[in-house]
């Protein structure tokens, strides 16, 4: 029928409406099977390939049957990929989870007399219902606070225990008769029974591991970790080790529970229906620690891959998602699960488009379980042990580990007191000792007001120096950055004023970057003022936005300023902040003129001689010492196309005080680039050659090719002594300073000359005024 009949026969309601929505979704789903049915589909095989044995090996750290590592990687797999927003997560079992789990669990059945495996689906309830309630309330940013030192630490940390915990299973040695419950008494009673150990056991072990380190040597396609404990398996079965009346006997995974190879079965948490108070307060704890280290590794593998594919996330949907994950898996026999780093790097590079691959993989690892279910009865447990000693050993990072520890003091400081902790406390708590040692140290190091000082340059501009390290002047600069909250607030006024000398005059504050600022901040700022104040010191404040001003004038700090001292922020860099110096200098000048002291100082300036204040010029080309050769160069380069002069200018270094600390010329960075080159004909100089030196040599710092026996001249320097360094060095260019070393300006070989003039004319005058004379 044509489409004209057809639209006519559905109706005038029907045609926009639910027919064009069901379109739609029949475009979207024709569009995905055209387009991205395959590569999920093929990405989700690869990620089931790996999660099989992964699964069934984590379900061991947790101590649980291997088959609920399966199912965990079926039910919360496609939960969080249907409700989740990262196109490439991989949710199931994890690794530091299963740690966690075994940490939080294996005490309690004895201690409330019920089953192990209800108390595991119980805390999968409870890990979830919390996720889900950070998700509805929003607070999927929390991620962004924690270090990822805490996860490098407790990931390791986790790894060296689930080492120790499976060394008994890797011996083939039974310690369950005496109750060991942390990893110290599990390796004690281990190390005891090291005499008993089942040789069998360890060969099988043993040489899992080696398979699955040696055959992604061979062929990275090769799924490595099943096919190891297939061989394990079918070695154990054909050599009759699996035979309970043989004399030769391995656990395998068939002893622990048996694998029927069907579907999850639905099963309602047992505990949900009594509910014990005590039992679920020890695990509200256990809980929380757990939904947060797997909102963390969630959130931290969808953002580090999101940042690789250019997606972005909504965490607060990630986090509910993971949070349903749970809930659901916990009534189909599934323990709590996370984001898995491994199986989502192994989706992402396998080409997974959407979420749907990750979906794929859930309906792949359920096939593997009705296909190959009681084949799996037939893997040694030994096997199984072997496989997750080599992931433990991948846990402890130490790419990862170096980095932190090179990252900074705090990123150190948060990876050893999660490492520390996670050895020696219960997991729970190491899980919160990493995080709020993370947040202390964002705290300390966000919630402090950054100080520096701002010294005006002649001809314009400022010259930004550490807090008091400024030469002493009637004005005093300090600018405000940072969070200006109560803890950051404590104490400022009086780190402040170490900034005053006995010629301070006026205090500018320029406050334009401060953040926070709130009643303790007003507090402190109107203690400032009344200690200036009793002083004779004028606070003048600049840089003031909407913001501050409004808590400034509720606060009634404004008023008391004064409005001819307060200055507001504008759209041009430093207009407020100029205001702000015309007002203090004006101070000044009103001060000295009603003193007398503004004469004497006119009078002092004067001079016969010539000196460096009047020649010198303050357009002069500063440059911190810290920057690369390749920076000055391009530098020198960029300056040489606007300059008339034959010869550029050199570059006057200075140290992060604003102090002179070296000169650099063209020619002395051209000598520096060339050092390695020996002479002869240009043309055996490979190119390589030239761009190893120039690799090398550029990237050197220009502190150590400057020059740096330079004589310290001042605005006060004769123009006789400028002569004499000027002819010692056959300098084109002197640079000038103040009394504390920092750059004022500069005096040029034109400049010198035209003082000579002056004073040669000035010599001639006296001398006719002589001869004229009786």
């Amino acid at each position: 029928m044509p489409l004209g009949p057809r639209l006519r026969l559905m109706g005038p309601g029907l045609t926009g409406t639910s027919c064009g929505s069901r379109g739609s979704v029949e475009m979207k789903v024709a569009r995905y099977l055209r387009q991205d049915a395959r590569g999920d589909a093929v990405a989700g095989l690869t990620v089931a390939v790996m999660g099989v044995p992964q699964g069934m090996a984590y379900a061991l750290i947790a101590g649980l049957p291997p088959v609920y590592g399966i199912y965990t990687a079926i039910i919360p797999c496609a939960i969080a990929a249907i409700f989740g927003s990262s196109r490439h997560l991989v949710t199931g079992p994890t690794n530091a989870l299963c740690m966690l789990i075994l940490s939080l669990t294996a005490h309690l059945p004895k201690k409330y007399g019920v089953d192990l495996f209800e108390v595991v689906l119980y805390l999968s309830f409870l890990t979830g219902l919390f996720q889900v309630a950070f998700g509805a309330l929003r607070m999927g940013g929390i991620v962004r606070y924690v270090s990822q030192s805490v996860v490098i630490g407790f990931t390791a940390g986790a790894g060296i225990l689930i080492a120790v915990n499976q060394l008994k299973n890797l011996l083939g040695v039974d310690i369950s008769a005496v109750h060991a419950e942390r990893s110290y008494e599990v390796l004690t009673e281990t190390l005891a029974r090291v005499p008993e150990t089942n040789l069998y056991a360890l060969g099988i072990g043993l040489g899992t591991a080696a398979l699955v380190i040696a055959i992604p040597k061979i062929s990275p396609r090769i799924p490595a970790a099943l096919l190891a404990i297939l061989i394990a398996g079918a070695t154990a079965y054909l050599l009759g080790w699996d035979d309970p009346e043989s004399v030769i006997r391995i656990e395998i995974v068939r002893d622990m529970s048996p694998i029927s190879g069907g579907f999850p079965p639905f099963h309602a948490p047992v505990l949900l229906g009594s509910f014990d108070y005590e039992l679920t307060r020890e695990l509200g704890i256990g809980a929380l620690a757990l939904s947060v280290l797997g909102l963390i590794e969630a959130g931290s593998i969808a953002r580090a891959i999101a940042s690789r594919s250019g997606q972005r996330l909504n965490y607060n949907r990630e986090f509910a998602a993971q949070g349903a994950a749970k809930v659901v898996g916990s009534f189909f026999s599934c323990f709590a699960s996370s984001g898995s780093f491994t199986r989502s790097a192994v989706n992402f590079k396998a080409g997974g488009r959407t979420r749907g691959a990750a979906t794929f993989s859930a309906v792949w690892t359920a096939v593997a379980l009705l296909a190959l279910g009681p084949i799996a009865n037939y893997i040694p447990k030994a096997s199984l042990a072997g496989l997750v000693i080599v992931i433990a050993y991948s846990m402890v990072d130490k790419r990862r580990l170096g980095l932190s520890w090179r990252t900074g003091r705090n990123s150190r400081i948060v990876l050893v007191g999660t490492l520390g902790s996670t050895l020696i406390l219960p997991l729970e708590y190491a899980i919160f000792a990493g995080v709020s040692l993370s947040i202390v140290l964002l705290l300390r190091t966000i919630g402090r007001t950054d100080l520096t000082e701002l010294v005006p340059r002649e001809g314009g501009g400022f010259d930004e120096v550490p807090f008091n390290r400024a030469a002493p002047t009637p004005v005093v600069t300090v600018n405000m950055s940072g969070a200006l909250y109560f803890a950051a607030a404590e104490d400022l006024d009086h780190e402040m004023l170490q900034c005053i000398t006995p010629k301070t005059r006026v205090v500018v504050l320029r406050m334009k970057r401060l953040r926070a600022v709130g009643g303790t901040a007003m507090a402190m700022l109107e203690h400032f003022w009344e200690i200036l104040r009793q002083r004779g010191i004028t606070l003048v404040v600049c840089g003031i936005e909407d913001t501050l001003k409004g808590t400034m004038t509720g606060s009634g700090l404004r008023r008391k300023i004064g409005e001819q001292n307060i200055f507001y922020a504008d759209n041009r860099l430093f207009q407020s902040m100029e205001l702000a110096l015309a007002r203090a200098w004006s101070i000044v000048e009103r001060e000295e003129r009603l003193s007398g002291d503004l004469g004497m100082s006119t009078i002092a300036l004067r001079s016969r001689v010539a000196t460096a204040a009047e020649l010198m010029s303050a357009r002069c080309i500063r440059f911190g010492n810290q920057h690369q050769v390749r920076e000055a160069a391009w530098l020198m380069s960029e300056l040489h196309k606007h300059q008339r002069s034959i010869s550029p200018e050199p570059l006057f270094l200075q140290d992060k005080e604003g102090k002179l600390s070296g000169e650099l010329t063209p020619w002395r960075i051209l000598a520096k680039l060339a050092e390695g080159i020996e002479p002869g004909p240009a043309s055996t100089l490979a190119d390589a050659k030239v761009a190893e030196l120039l690799r090398r040599n550029l990237a050197r710092t220009i502190d150590t090719i400057a020059r740096g026996d330079l004589e310290h001249l001042t605005s006060a320097t004769t123009l006789p002594d400028l002569l004499l360094v000027a002819l010692a060095r056959s300098a084109q260019v002197l640079p000038i300073c103040d009394v504390e070393g920092r750059i004022q300006g500069q005096v040029s070989s034109e400049e010198l000359l035209r003082g000579l003039y002056s004073a040669h004319s000035i010599a001639l005058a006296a001398r006719e005024g002589q001869a004229d004379g009786p």
